[in-house]
């Protein structure tokens, strides 16, 4: 690439870093990570989604739809030391914006439906992060997802957790929400759940929302230190879930499923 063209790609992507600046400022949140520019929690979770999932693709051949701008993917190449990766995303935006900045020889982005997306060869692991709850058809999603995967592949998903599944919803990227169980009925025909982590899960105070008393006792007391007596519990900021709450009283939070196909 020469020096015109690599100035036009850096003046695109600090275009892009401020645009999602801005997003994050005004609605605090952001539904594209892209590093450094948002609050400080959102970009947490997202990191700490990737950081786990780098456990799991060593020498895999990786899928990541939707990859969004690209660190993800990165992170994987890098730290995880996957095999190959396919990052595909909807976002033209996002897909150069990748290249510039996380641009990878182990990695392939490519411009895709995640509902269409075809691939010759099927892949050991697919990572889709907050990505089903924007997609209307998530059914067709699915079915994509299934049929992508290797036999006895490994699926690792994450969705905001909803006190119960609605389309009623204040996010106005989002289609779905689900409740902590019934996002799990999606999956059971053709996977099985190995494990589910918990991120930031969020509890009414006025309900007991702990399993184990002494958990929540020690839950009570920590949030007291740090919340002067809000009106929620929080959980961690990642953990896997053993039963230690009662996910009925669940208000919000995120959810990360490991699914073995069947």
């Amino acid at each position: 690439m020469n020096t015109k063209n690599i100035l036009e790609e850096e003046v695109f992507c600090l275009k892009y870093e401020l645009n999602t600046f801005a997003e994050g400022v005004l609605h605090t949140s952001g539904e594209r990570w892209v590093k450094g520019f948002l609050l400080h929690t959102t970009e947490k979770q997202h990191q700490d989604r990737y950081e786990f999932v780098c456990n799991h693709v060593k020498d895999k051949n990786v899928l990541d739809i939707a990859c969004g701008s690209g660190f993800g993917s990165y992170l994987m190449a890098t730290k995880g030391d996957a095999k190959y990766i396919v990052g595909v995303d909807l976002d033209e935006n996002a897909l150069r914006y990748a290249e510039h900045r996380y641009g990878h020889d182990k990695i392939n982005h490519i411009c895709a439906d995640a509902t269409k997306f075809t691939s010759e060869k099927q892949f050991d692991v697919i990572v889709s992060f907050e990505t089903i709850e924007h997609i209307p058809n998530y059914s067709d999603f699915i079915e994509n997802l299934n049929g992508l995967l290797n036999d006895k592949g490994t699926l690792i998903i994450s969705t905001p957790i909803n006190r119960k599944t609605t389309t009623e919803l204040r996010n106005p990227y989002h289609v779905i929400e689900w409740s902590f169980e019934d996002f799990h009925n999606l999956w059971k025909d053709k996977f099985q759940i190995e494990a589910i982590y918990l991120q930031n899960a969020a509890f009414e105070r006025n309900h007991i929302p702990l399993v184990r008393i002494k958990n929540y006792v020690k839950s009570v007391v920590v949030n007291e230190k740090n919340r002067n007596a809000k009106k929620t519990i929080f959980g961690k900021a990642w953990e896997k879930f053993e039963h230690q709450y009662n996910m009925e009283n669940c208000i919000g939070g995120f959810q990360t499923l490991v699914l073995r196909k069947k």
